[in-house]
């Protein structure tokens, strides 16, 4: 099995270096052309046969722009939402108190989740999705700290090397599974 993941096109906030967890804004026009491009690069996949959407509106329309280009079945799943950042949802991305509240892996934000809690449901995703294996080449449209998540659920990280990974708007990551049939 493949897992291709995507992180949605850019938002207002992604190019004003807000944090943007589950505030509900849609993509910039830059960002519908990076969904055409993410189109582009998943025709070149013609093994997907299914792609499991975050239900942010964000992640909504760069799967529609896919689904344009390369028809297939599309399901939404609520646990590829991204995480909820709570009080520092649209503050700035680098200010000094968001950058340590993001270090306190196992503390939930002040009324968000911690990332803890965000990587059990990922987690949890991913171990059905797994054992399921309805589709030999799945396509997940989610977003960054999600994408994040999704790879050290693959690869041993360590904390730095999780926290510096960084997955650009509409960029396509592969991670293979191999059978356990």
């Amino acid at each position: 099995m493949k897992i291709y993941v995507a992180r949605h096109g850019e938002t207002a906030y992604n190019a004003e270096e807000k944090v943007c967890g589950v505030t509900d804004i849609p993509l910039t026009e830059k960002g519908m052309e990076q969904a055409e491009s993410l189109a582009e690069q998943a025709a070149q996949h013609p093994g997907i046969t299914l792609m499991i959407v975050s239900p942010l509106l964000r992640a909504q329309q760069t799967a529609e722009a896919v689904l344009r280009r390369c028809p297939m079945e599309k399901r939404t799943d609520s646990r590829l939402r991204e995480q909820n950042y709570g009080f520092f949802e649209g503050r700035g991305r680098e200010e000094a108190d968001f950058r340590a509240a993001r270090l306190e892996f196992a503390k939930p934000f002040p009324q968000g989740e911690s990332l803890f809690q965000m990587a059990q449901r990922i987690y949890n995703f991913l171990d059905g999705l797994i054992s399921e294996e309805s589709a030999e080449e799945v396509l997940l449209v989610a977003h960054g700290s999600v994408a994040r998540v999704i790879r050290s659920y693959f690869l041993p990280l360590s904390n730095e090397e999780y926290m510096n990974f960084y997955q650009k708007n509409c960029a396509l990551e592969v991670y293979e599974v191999k059978s356990s049939k």
